[in-house]
């Protein structure tokens, strides 16, 4: 049972950075692995106690060195270029869609039309540049417009004006221009409903979004979260703190009460992707599902909602991972790993030098600070050299002088490393940018990884950087093998699949080892795809049926993003909040009532009223390395299947008692075990008969789909459970589960159109 046990947790580890299945990094770190056998594994790189030092052996040591180096030399650029040929192809298709009236079917085409044409003078030499005399781009954008017109969608068909606008436009296009904007606004004067859809909920949530940020940048006040904004965490209520202990490490503690329904905690990404097969559908930079996509200006691989988050995005991370996306996706690698580079592309080189720098002496410092308390409890004894000669010394007491005396060497060395820095420090001259470090401080479990999970995840940093090489990322970059080589276009997504048309490259030029810049931002990325393991989150969209809100709807899983306070919150497998996304946003609300010093707990995913005990445990220590201890797991609460009305226990009344007492209560007054009073639990029993009531009447109203009604309800009714009762109690958690569906349908949602 044990291997078992071993077998999943190592396939877990793995699927976060790779596919077991597809793309050609499965077979590279295979072969790299075969090459370098346990031995060395184990007993070289095993050794190595470094990010850096472990980059750095993979390029350097004879052992691994050649298969590493020979496999990277072959990387090239790759990614789905721009074709006018097709462009005009979907747009004269649109034209005849539009013409029967399908407008719905015209506007995809066009779409695709839009993002398939090439910029006016981006035609490549020798290709394309007849097709549409250069202007596929503007055609495509006028005839998008033209059906956005048809459709009454004013404001889409403005923006499409006006970025067609933007081009040098004959005489004869700019005036039809004009006329379709003259057209537009004068519709969007007589009908204001003409803009874009106007929900009042979504509309708050977002309000209260942008003035969180306004509070954050010291523009504004902003709206407080659940009465106040946490000083410490940007983002949060002040109704929580994190807290640490020996056990539990970094968690979220309640210091107020806290109510179903409250606000704790709205959050942007520090970096986040999008899964590939939603690369049509939804925006790179926001997630938003798209309705008038906009290309990238050089590749044809991702689209955006809008010219806005187009140039955020062209003027980070997309204007590197731009020329290698094709080639990121056909290596397999997961989408954790791809987040771990954009975490690197957003912020640029000198930026993440910076921020290794300071995670490095950080971490210098903790060491530091370690050793001194540890010398202030164990004075170090001075060696006996006559024993360490002896003959009756044994091997154990020699072990333990060499300790020693590596301890005092290693203080020795933190000492000189802390005075270097310092020194460094205060000579930088004209470097103002600061940085905040404490999003990187996130677990990463370095203490319980084997060699083998480090080696792998070495050399996932190493093909990272050999792709931050060849797309020009550093300033001053090591010469290679083809760092400005010409980039390879392909039409067919699906081609990146095949392997050997990415390594069948032969070059026999010297591949030099990386720079030390790149060495750092290589083990800024082998850190990345430490912490990321344990504390990314997915984001989703709900998608509802065209017949109604809830029957029906579902998480769509739409890729990965990593909140830095969120991910301070810990499991339980009865969680006390629930989570959406409004955009790139993740919101946290409580959906049952929590007092202060409570734990502020979230869901990993093993959830008690689905799976079973030991499903949630082989689940948690498999994927999150840790045995879960919550009350669920402590007192096995049933699943679903097996869980009824009768297992609630009621509260003892007396004031600071915990006593808990059993429903099947006579109505005789009782002396509580606890607070060795006697109670009568009469009023308790009937509030929790209330509350069984209010569950029936929310869920009435979810089911008419009244859906502020409904969370007005359950909040009520599962308020005042929590104080009267305690769980489980299958109602509450049906209500409890029904309160979190309608929290959703504020975030991002998406309804299917009815037949």
């Amino acid at each position: 049972m044990q291997d078992q046990d071993e077998f999943y947790r190592t396939l877990c580890s793995s699927e976060t950075l790779r596919s077991g299945k597809k793309g050609f990094f499965h077979d590279f770190s295979g072969h790299v692995m075969q090459t370098a056998g346990d031995t060395w594994t184990s007993r070289t790189f095993g050794r190595i106690d470094d990010n850096e030092g472990r980059v750095r052996a993979i390029f350097t040591d004879a052992k691994v060195k050649d298969v590493v180096t020979d496999t990277l030399a072959k990387v090239k650029l790759l990614f789905r270029d721009k074709d006018a040929e097709i462009s005009k192809r979907r747009r004269l298709e649109g034209y005849q869609l539009a013409a029967v009236g399908e407008h719905d079917k015209a506007l995809l085409l066009f779409s695709q039309a839009v993002l398939r044409a090439p910029q006016p003078g981006h035609y490549k030499c020798g290709r394309n540049k007849n097709v549409d005399q250069g202007l596929s781009l503007s055609l495509a954008l006028l005839g998008r417009a033209e059906i956005f017109i048809a459709l009454k969608e004013y404001y889409f068909a403005l923006e499409d004006l006006r970025l067609a606008a933007e081009h040098d436009l004959p005489d004869k296009l700019m005036q039809e221009l004009q006329r379709k904007n003259e057209q537009c606004e004068r519709c969007l004067k007589d009908n204001e409903n003409s803009l874009v859809p106007f929900d009042p909920r979504i509309n708050k949530m977002a309000q209260l979004i942008s003035d969180k940020e306004k509070s954050n940048s010291g523009d504004g006040d902003g709206t407080p979260l659940n009465g106040a904004v946490n000083s410490e965490l940007r983002w949060s209520s002040g109704a929580l703190e994190i807290r640490e202990t020996t056990t539990a490490g970094k968690h979220a503690v309640a210091t107020a009460e806290i109510h179903p329904g409250d606000i704790l905690l709205v959050e942007p990404p520090l970096a986040g992707c999008l899964l590939p097969e939603f690369y049509g559908t939804h925006c790179q930079h926001c997630y938003a599902r798209l309705r008038a996509p906009v290309g990238c200006p050089n590749c044809s691989c991702v689209a955006f909602c809008g010219k806005k988050c187009r140039e955020v995005a062209m003027a980070t991370y997309h204007k590197y991972e731009c020329k290698v996306l094709a080639l990121l996706i056909g290596s397999g690698m997961s989408v954790l790993s791809m987040v771990a580079l954009r975490m690197v592309t957003q912020e640029g080189p000198r930026k993440c030098l910076k921020i290794y720098e300071e995670l490095k002496k950080n971490d210098v410092e903790r060491v530091a600070m370690l050793l001194a308390a540890t010398s202030t409890t164990t004075p170090t004894a001075t060696p006996d050299t006559h024993d360490m000669k002896s003959p009756a010394s044994s091997k154990s007491a020699k072990r333990r002088i060499r300790r020693r005396k590596l301890k005092e060497s290693r203080r020795e060395e933190i000492k000189k490393t802390l005075m270097e820095e310092k020194g460094t420090k205060e000579s930088r001259e004209g470097d103002d940018e600061s940085v905040d470090v404490a999003p990187y401080n996130l677990v990463t479990h370095a203490d319980k990884r084997t060699s083998r999970d480090f080696l792998q995840r070495s050399v996932m940093a190493a093909f990272l950087l050999k792709c931050l090489q060849r797309v020009g990322f550093f300033t001053n970059p090591t010469p290679d093998d083809g760092t400005y080589q010409r980039p390879l276009y392909t039409h067919n997504i699906r081609r990146f699949l095949l392997v050997g048309a990415v390594f069948n490259f032969r070059n026999n030029l010297p591949n030099q080892v990386p720079g030390v810049e790149e060495i750092t931002v290589a083990a800024l990325l082998l850190r990345n795809l430490q912490l990321l393991q344990f504390n990314a989150h997915e984001f989703f969209e709900t998608r509802m049926s065209a017949e109604h809100r809830f029957h029906g709807s579902r998480p769509v899983y739409l890729g990965v993003a990593i909140y830095p306070s969120v991910a301070r919150f810990n499991h339980d497998c009865y969680p006390a909040v629930t989570r959406y996304f409004i955009g790139r946003h993740i919101v946290i609300r409580a959906i049952r009532g929590l007092r202060p010093g409570d734990v502020i707990a979230e869901n990993y995913g093993p959830i008690f009223t689905k799976r079973t005990l030991a499903e949630r445990q082989r689940t948690l220590t498999g994927r999150y390395w840790f045995q879960c201890t919550c009350k669920a797991c402590q007192e096995d609460w049933p699943c679903f299947e097996n869980l009824t009305n009768d297992s609630v226990k009621l509260r003892c009344p007396t004031v600071g008692c915990g006593g808990l007492h059993l429903r099947s209560w006579q109505g005789k007054p009782i002396k509580c075990p606890d607070c060795q009073k006697k109670i009568c639990l009469e009023d308790r029993l009937a509030c929790l008969r209330e509350c069984e009531a209010l569950y029936e009447r929310g869920l009435a109203s979810m089911e008419n789909e009244r859906v502020d009604e409904a969370i007005e309800t359950l909040c009520d009714a599962l308020k005042r459970f929590h104080q009267v009762a305690y769980p489980p109690h299958r109602d509450t958690h049906l209500a409890e589960i029904a309160l979190s569906s309608c929290l959703a349908d504020y975030g991002n949602t998406w309804r299917l159109a009815a037949l």
